[in-house]
């Protein structure tokens, strides 16, 4: 039988790493409009490593890299991380009242052990943490602050106010976690995440054919809707899905953060002016909204000058925009999303009308050759 959760969880930090870790907080202040307040590196007492916490709204993230021939270790796991997957997310920390009383919850509940409850210190007070294992490479991180006053976790520093100052970021919150897994696997994952912090699923999207996309999805979410997983794994191997081809190539593991804007139109112009490359769809896409009368009085024009994806449940809607992979490795990227009159859902309609669209596409190239 499970145990009850004796808490709720928020969302603390998300750690990425990366070969690169000053590049691309630069790229996040300057382009994204995060504000870097704190980092950790050799003055800060930890020689081989770099790392930058970058805020924007309640999203913070975590930008690590090494260099092992300072740290001495050569087997460190965020380089072998690196090696393997290049730049992505490594760990996803929740706040909790009480890190002792979580990992045990999830243990009992079948979670895997990764690091065991510890205690950080320095003089300004103590950090506990513990974690536990996520898809292929990825960590669930349970972290306690009650008892600590300073800027960050031991071993970083207040960032100087010079390498600090974003132009003001856009983003209010992460809406969505989202991970690309094997086939069969998004299950076992979907009831994973359920016992090891208390998510419901909250969505399954099977095969049917109404599902084009060539993908079955689960949705988990704690009640209070602030922390949401998406889990994506292949329909089928035979028909070689995009998600089927990112994982033959790249590995399972956490494939995008989507974060919330309160006006996606004016974050996309802002960012846009910052020279941020975003994910261009195909005209037709845009011409298959015109054509559907739920959308009639939608400025579809308007969505198309910004290219903007646009989905609708009733009187809600959301839009989407999604932001080229931010390193050279094409499997991890962010996407944008604002939600309009409570719409809750995960635009598996306007997945389809892409796929759709991508077919008029292929078919009038065919034509025009």
């Amino acid at each position: 039988m499970r145990s009850p959760f004796l808490q709720n969880y928020k969302l603390d930090h998300i750690e990425i790493l990366t070969p690169m870790a000053r590049t691309l907080a630069y790229w996040h202040v300057k382009a994204l409009g995060f504000h870097v307040t704190a980092y950790s590196g050799m003055d800060t007492g930890r020689p081989g490593f770099s790392s930058f916490v970058c805020r924007s709204g309640d999203v913070c993230l975590v930008l690590t890299s090494t260099y092992p021939m300072l740290s001495g270790t050569v087997d460190d796991e965020v380089q072998a991380f690196i090696n393997k997957h290049y730049c992505g997310v490594k760990r996803v920390s929740l706040l909790v009242d009480s890190v002792g009383e979580a990992f045990n919850s999830s243990i009992r509940n079948g979670a895997i052990p990764v690091q065991y409850p510890r205690k950080l210190e320095d003089g300004d007070g103590v950090i506990e943490e513990a974690a536990i294992k996520l898809y292929e490479d990825n960590e669930i991180v349970f972290i306690n602050r009650s008892r600590y006053q300073g800027v960050f976790k031991p071993g970083y520093a207040r960032a100087p106010a010079e390498a600090g100052g974003g132009w003001g970021g856009a983003f209010t919150s992460v809406d969505h976690i989202a991970a690309e897994v094997r086939i069969n696997e998004s299950q076992y994952w979907s009831e994973y995440l359920a016992n090891a912090v208390g998510t419901s699923m909250v969505q399954s999207i099977g095969a049917s054919d109404d599902n084009k996309t060539g993908m079955i999805l689960k949705i988990n979410q704690t009640s209070d809707r602030l922390l949401t997983f998406v889990i994506a794994e292949p329909e089928s191997y035979l028909k070689r899905s995009k998600v089927q081809k990112n994982i033959e190539t790249f590995g399972p593991g956490i494939h995008h953060l989507a974060f919330a804007t309160k006006n996606l139109q004016e974050t996309v112009r802002v960012l846009s002016q910052q020279g941020v490359e975003f994910v261009s769809f195909p005209p037709s896409y845009y011409d298959l909204l015109r054509k559907d009368n739920e959308l009639h009085g939608s400025d579809i024009a308007a969505l198309q000058r910004h290219g903007i994806l646009l989905d609708k449940e009733g009187d809600s809607y959301l839009l989407q925009k999604f932001i080229k992979p931010i390193s050279d490795r094409p499997f991890f990227l962010y996407e944008i999303v604002e939600r309009v009159n409570g719409y809750s859902g995960f635009a598996l309609k306007n997945i389809n009308v892409l796929k759709q669209a991508e077919e008029l596409e292929i078919m009038s190239r065919r034509e025009q050759s």
